[in-house]
This record gives C-alpha cells, sequence and structure tokens, in this order.
C-alpha cells in the first residue's frame, strides 16, 4: 500500500532550531519580496496549470496574507508587510474568481477555501468591520439549505468559520448558527455497511469521501472544533461512530493502517497525505476529545504507517506534501506525550526544508500558496519548534 514513486527517504540533516528559523525567515522574506499589489503572487509550476493572482484562500492570495500575518503575530518571523490596502481587491477578486471558475451552482456556497467567506474571514483579521462580519454570516447561513459536500465548499467549511468568528467577535450569533448547522449534518449521516458515513456532492458525482478536505474527516472537525457547543447527547453520538467509521474502512498491513480517498474499495488505497490516507486523519482525530482502545490504537497504528511511507516526493507543502505529513506526528506527539513523535516532526521539517529549497533553486523562486505552497510549510515548521501543532485554517485562524 505504500507507492514507489510516491515517497522518498528522509535526509539525515539532525535538528537545528536555529537552520529552521533561518529557513521560515527566508520563506516570509521571499513572499513578501514577491508581492505586488495588483497582480498579488505569480503561479508556481507545480500548480496544475493554475493562473497568476489566484485570490483564494487554499492556494492564492488570501491563505498567503493570513500565513505572514500570522507568522509575525505568534513571533515566528521579523519581516512583516501592511496588507490592509489590498483587502478591497482581494475580496472583489476573490468573488469574480468563485463564480468563474467554480463548478455549476457552487457559487451559491459560502466557501471557506475558495469563496469569499475565507477572504472575509482574513479581513476581519487585518481590519474588522461589522460589514464583513455580516458578510461572513450570510455566506455562511446560505449553506444551510443547500447540500452538505465538505469543509472546502459547504456547511462544514462554514461551521469552522463561525468557530473562528465568534472567538474574534464574541457575538453569540456565531454560535447559534454552528448549532442549527450541526444538528443538520448529523441528520444527514447514513448507516452504511462501512460505517456511518455521509455521501458528498462532489464536483458532479455522488460518492462517500473519507479524508479531512473532501470528506467523512472534514465534516467531523467542526464536531470537534465546536464540541462544547454540541449538546450531550449529540457528543454522545460523535463519539460512538467515529471509531466505527473509522475501524470499518480501514486498510491494515504490517506496517500500519491507512484509509483510501473513498469508502472501503477492493483495491488498495495508493495515497498516503494530508488530504487523503493516513496522515490527514491522525492530524483530523488525534484531537478528538474522547478516547478507547480501540481508537487510540487506530491512530498509532496509522502513524505507523505515515512513519514507514516517508516524506513525499510531491513537494513539502501541507495538503499533499511532507509537511501536511508531518503534522500527524505533532498530534499523536500532544495526545500520546511519546517524544518519539516530536523528534519524527522534525525529522520531517528537515527533509521538507531541503524539498523547498530545491524547488526554489529550480523555480528561482517560491511557490505561493497556504495549502500547498511555502508559508504553510512555515508554519509547520514553527510548530515543530512549539511543538504545539496548530493547523492553519482548522486549529487557527
Amino acid at each position: 500500500m505504500i507507492v514507489l514513486g510516491r515517497h522518498r527517504p528522509l535526509v539525515h540533516d539532525a535538528w537545528s532550531e536555529s537552520a529552521v528559523r533561518a529557513a521560515i525567515e527566508e520563506i516570509a522574506a521571499d513572499a513578501i519580496a514577491h508581492f505586488d499589489p495588483d497582480r498579488f503572487w505569480p503561479a508556481h509550476p507545480s500548480d496544475d496549470g493554475g493562473s497568476d493572482g489566484d485570490p483564494s484562500f487554499y492556494k492564492g492570495a488570501a491563505g498567503v496574507i493570513w500565513a505572514l500575518d500570522y507568522l509575525h503575530r505568534v513571533g515566528a518571523t521579523r519581516v512583516a508587510e501592511d496588507f490592509r490596502p489590498a483587502l478591497p481587491k482581494l475580496l472583489e477578486r476573490t468573488i469574480a474568481d468563485f463564480e468563474t471558475n467554480s463548478p455549476a451552482d457552487y457559487e451559491k456556497h459560502g466557501s471557506l477555501l475558495r469563496g469569499d467567506m475565507g477572504a472575509a474571514l482574513l479581513a476581519m483579521r487585518l481590519a474588522p468591520t461589522s460589514s464583513l462580519a455580516d458578510l461572513v454570516h450570510r455566506r455562511a447561513e446560505a449553506n444551510i439549505g443547500l447540500p452538505i459536500r465538505e469543509l472546502m465548499w459547504g456547511m462544514p467549511g462554514s461551521m469552522v468559520a463561525a468557530i473562528h468568528m465568534a472567538e474574534m467577535t464574541q457575538e453569540t450569533r456565531w454560535r447559534g448558527l454552528f448549532e442549527v448547522q450541526a444538528a443538520r449534518l448529523l441528520a444527514d449521516l447514513e448507516d452504511t455497511r462501512q460505517g456511518p458515513l455521509w455521501t458528498q456532492d462532489l464536483y458532479g458525482e455522488r460518492d462517500r469521501w473519507l479524508g479531512p478536505v473532501h470528506g467523512f474527516a472534514g465534516n467531523v472537525i467542526p464536531l470537534l472544533r465546536g464540541w462544547n457547543w454540541l449538546t450531550p447527547p449529540q457528543q454522545a453520538q460523535v463519539a460512538e461512530f467515529v471509531p466505527k467509521t473509522l475501524a470499518a474502512n480501514a486498510w491494515r498491513s504490517e506496517v500500519g493502517t491507512t484509509w483510501g480517498a473513498r469508502s472501503k474499495r477492493a483495491t488498495p488505497p495508493r495515497m498516503c497525505q494530508h488530504c487523503h490516507g493516513a496522515p490527514g486523519m491522525v492530524t483530523t482525530f488525534a484531537d478528538a476529545p474522547f478516547a478507547s482502545p480501540e481508537l487510540d490504537a487506530l491512530l498509532l497504528d496509522a502513524g505507523r504507517f505515515s512513519w514507514a511511507a516517508g516524506p513525499l516526493t510531491k513537494g513539502s507543502n501541507l495538503c499533499h506534501g511532507t509537511g501536511g505529513n508531518g503534522y500527524a506526528f505533532l498530534k499523536l506527539y500532544r495526545r500520546t506525550k511519546d517524544p518519539i513523535w516530536l523528534d519524527r516532526a522534525r525529522q520531517f521539517a528537515m527533509t521538507a526544508i531541503v524539498q523547498y529549497r530545491g524547488s526554489q533553486l529550480v523555480v528561482g523562486r517560491g511557490r505561493y500558496s497556504l495549502w500547498t505552497g511555502d508559508v504553510g510549510l512555515a508554519i509547520y515548521l514553527w510548530d515543530c519548534i512549539t511543538g504545539e501543532p496548530r493547523f492553519p485554517t482548522i486549529d487557527v485562524f
């Protein structure tokens, strides 16, 4: 189940906090140096044909601006830039890009990672206004009557947005919105042969996805993040179905446990990355405020699989790169307090730095994206220093 060619060996560089701090500073300085107030950032050759100036939170300007502000805010970097003058243009272009480039009817959704809900959240962080808060609320509220889909495009993302907005504004309306959407989300859970699952209406297909961006794990993320907003029966329901579904869809082998992109199929899964496979499932469910011997054994075995697979050849990023896989080890370190997981996270960090610098040498500049580029890696590197995993967009905004 570990596919040759998708993974690479670890580098043998010893952990060096000074070297990691230097890489974080280098990534931030490079991103600021290449920012253009009219065109934002250039696309990268690895962006699958993406165009310059992508404004989205997932792989464009909104995510990069947020990451640079966050890195400076937490003391990870000295370099800083005032991006507030760019916010009106960013919001305008995000709306146009979302309407033009999203699948049919997706423009009706409040999308955390691709639409202006995410961009408005960024603006609320940098230059908050009541009108921006109202925009986020309208976009999130619209998802109540639309297909649930998943974290990137639909209701689970708006529930995450409600949690972040409550933290930023202290307004009670966000909890009310979350509670309505949590009830809808749990009501749409289906009993299947592979345990309780949601059917995603995604890109013209109806299927049962599993991962933290497009599937089951992504739908559970806001339920875990908003745990104290759930009723006791809802908490009991989540604590019961999560281990059941994970066990029913697990692929077990001598090197550990993983999961496919979709509900269990006849052929073993090929991907082992944050968005599909063991690392993202560990990163999601190691934060569960409940435990059982079976659940903890599954998570540890999935961490073992992620370690056996090794760093990803696709790059150093979060969504499908070495940094994203490393978050599984940081989360296990926090859950278990076993230092072996922090050591493994840091070994992945040193390898990711080599990957980032190798790509920069080839292209001549960085890759400017939160989920698929260098600033996401910088946040992972910082978390390897502190030992406190805060996955961007999900755990922290």
